[in-house]
């Protein structure tokens, strides 16, 4: 971040309104940070768009258009927009901080998670999905990275950085997203709608019962020919124990045919509902007809198939997403029977039953996220990131989770004073309820007297630093009388007390400047140059002690000087001070040529025509012989 940022305290701050804490993640796209909104008092996220496409007018449209159209929706599971605008040459997105974790984490940590608990997670990210697409926006990237798992239990969808206004066909100039996530449309012609979204929900159903993603390859164009070509095989063939009806929910919502779909967010939705109720038994049946109709799916391509793929000519995908590295085949499932029967298979209390046992093993195994298992009798749970939150909304948190909560206070140079530094245990950690956590609190950076290092070397300056609790900021070279290569200056020499851990730097000796005072001007010329001047303006005056062209001074231009600085010199035009010569008895014009030559002026007093200047003779002058005169003064010269 540029320095033009910061304000007196040295603090990052954007539009005099949004001061900079920390980074929080960064994309392809961008960087953000957790800031605080200096007017309104809150923590936001700050989207702060990379350099090289803040260059790019296009890039920006696009980026102010995805802040206006996010602005424009309003749910409990879309992270919300306050605030856009640009400061010197970037440009960033002001949006809701939502502390917690990504899905990703979680599956990360966890694996593969029950239905119902996938079920939950859809159903809220469908929400939000479900309100973008009815206020005309795609999403365009749904993953498991944009969806947010907060500690107080929200889920939330975010990152519409890919978002575009729904048309019944809306076709990209270039397709751009996660290889694992795109649907075949947007693959092999570069067209998307409000059902490629529930392709990528689909995929990612998928991803939440199985623990991986149903496509999977080394190249992202290898993982995006697989969307193309193949359908995504029922997710019970990767885990047995996930049931009929979810299989059905999946390969409803990735048809490659998009019209096989569900029409958007909001109608899968309504079947994701009552799916979940089905799953608990709290319903006999869903009446599916032809909202769930559904094929055999395709078989898996050959490698060959798969790179003869027709993908769109301008696929941009991100590959990293991608969970393992080697490329499975997976094999066609049976056809799945869509009638009331389906959902006879699950004996509704037996089935609720079983849930349930899973539901309090996972919880005893892996609990702690403040926004799955809550405050359960005995559950584990874990620490949340409380860094630069209030103390009292720190505290509130950890007591909500109940934890036993102390408060002490350390000095930090990174945390703002009274802001939450650090948790004991530290953030993440699995703790039992009850559980002592011990809270610390910012006193601000601790401030120390630098120590004396006029004097020192670099090495000696640097080892002293270093013990003192400061760091060495570097070294800048200048022409001082000092010794050379001694420090002479540094920051904090004033006496005035720094955080600890600051850069010093430190000003050491060239030695003083070349003395030429008093020796020819080409002579010092020479002598600068050779110490690494350059010689700027000469000017010339009068000297009683330099004689006539030597140098009586040099002023450097700036100041301190060091290498390659420049200096002006000031060349003496000699003594300024002459003695009055006798001219009695000699010609008027003899006697004017000579007081003229020494530097006088000269007022002639005759009655004598100036024809006869080179006869008349002088008879008087106003100034006796032999006293001293400056140049420039008067003499006059009487002929009468």
């Amino acid at each position: 971040m540029n320095d033009h940022f910061k304000n007196e305290a040295g603090e990052r701050v954007l539009s005099g309104r949004y001061r900079i804490i920390r980074p929080l993640a960064s994309g392809g796209m961008a960087k953000v940070y957790l800031a605080e909104d200096l007017r309104l008092q809150r923590q936001v996220a700050l989207k702060i768009i990379h350099q090289h496409l803040a260059e790019d007018p296009s890039f920006i449209d696009k980026f102010r258009q995805e802040a206006i159209m996010a602005a424009r929706l309003n749910h409990p599971n879309l992270v919300n927009i306050f605030d856009q605008g640009s400061d010197g040459s970037s440009t960033y997105l002001v949006m809701e901080y939502v502390p917690g974790r990504t899905l990703r984490d979680v599956l990360s940590e966890f694996g593969a998670l029950p239905s119902i608990r996938a079920l939950e997670i859809i159903e809220a990210i469908l929400g939000g999905l479900a309100a973008a697409h009815s206020g005309g926006i795609l999403h365009r990237d749904i993953k498991p990275e944009n969806v947010l798992l907060a500690d107080d239990g929200r889920i939330k969808l975010s990152d519409f950085g890919l978002a575009r206004p729904i048309t019944q066909n809306t076709s990209t100039e270039s397709v751009i997203g996660t290889a694992a996530y795109l649907s075949p449309e947007l693959v092999t012609r570069g067209a998307t709608d409000a059902r490629s979204d529930v392709y990528a929900v689909g995929i990612l159903l998928f991803e939440l019962v199985t623990g991986r993603q149903p496509f999977v390859g080394e190249h992202a164009a290898h993982i995006a020919a697989q969307h193309a070509t193949s359908s995504v095989a029922a997710p019970s063939s990767i885990n047995p124990a996930v049931p009929e009806l979810i299989d059905e929910l999946v390969i409803y919502c990735t048809e490659r045919d998009p019209n096989n779909r569900p029409n958007d967010a909001g109608v899968l939705l309504g079947i994701v509902r009552r799916a979940k109720l089905e799953l608990r038994g709290q319903r006999p049946a869903i009446n599916r007809d032809s909202t769930m109709r559904l094929a055999p799916a395709t078989p898996s391509p050959t490698a060959a198939q798969a790179a003869t793929a027709v993908i769109h000519p301008d696929l941009d995908v991100n590959a990293t997403d991608v969970i393992g590295n080697a490329t499975q085949i997976i094999g066609a499932p049976s056809k799945i029977e869509a009638n009331e029967n389906a959902l006879e298979k699950f004996q509704g209390r037996r089935l609720f039953l079983k849930w349930s046992l899973t539901t309090l093993l996972v919880i005893l195994v892996g609990a702690g996220t403040g926004w799955w298992f809550g405050a359960g009798p005995g559950a584990l749970r874990a620490i949340p990131t409380l860094e630069s939150r209030q103390v009292l909304d720190a505290t509130k948190t950890l007591q909500t989770l109940g934890l036993e909560v102390s408060v002490s206070q350390e000095f930090s140079a990174s945390v703002t004073q009274g802001l939450v530094t650090r948790t004991e245990p530290s953030s993440g950690t699995l703790v039992a309820p009850e559980t002592k956590i011990k809270l610390f609190v910012s006193l601000g950076p601790e401030l120390k007297l630098v120590p004396k290092l006029s004097g020192l070397d670099v090495a000696s300056a640097t080892e002293r630093l270093i013990a003192a609790g400061f760091n060495f900021g570097g070294a800048e070279a200048w022409f001082n009388s000092t010794t050379v290569g001694n420090v002479y200056d540094y920051l904090g020499s004033d006496g005035k007390k720094l955080p600890a851990g600051s850069a010093i730097t430190v000003k050491i000796s060239l030695g003083p400047l070349p003395a030429v005072a008093n020796i020819p001007q080409n002579a010092a010329t020479a002598l600068l140059t050779a110490a690494g001047l350059k010689v700027g303006s000469v000017s010339t005056e009068y000297s009683e002690t330099v004689d006539s062209g030597n140098v009586i001074n040099l002023i450097p231009q700036s100041q301190p000087i060091g290498k390659n600085g420049t200096v002006n010199l000031v060349v003496s035009k000699g003594s300024q001070k002459v003695v009055m010569p006798r001219v009695v008895g000699e010609t008027i014009a003899a006697a004017q040529s000579l007081l003229q030559a020494i530097g006088l002026r000269v007022v002639i007093d005759t009655n004598k025509l100036q024809s006869q200047y080179g006869i008349a003779k002088v008879k008087k002058v106003s100034v006796a012989p032999g006293l001293t005169l400056h140049k420039g003064d008067s003499v006059t010269i009487i002929s009468r």
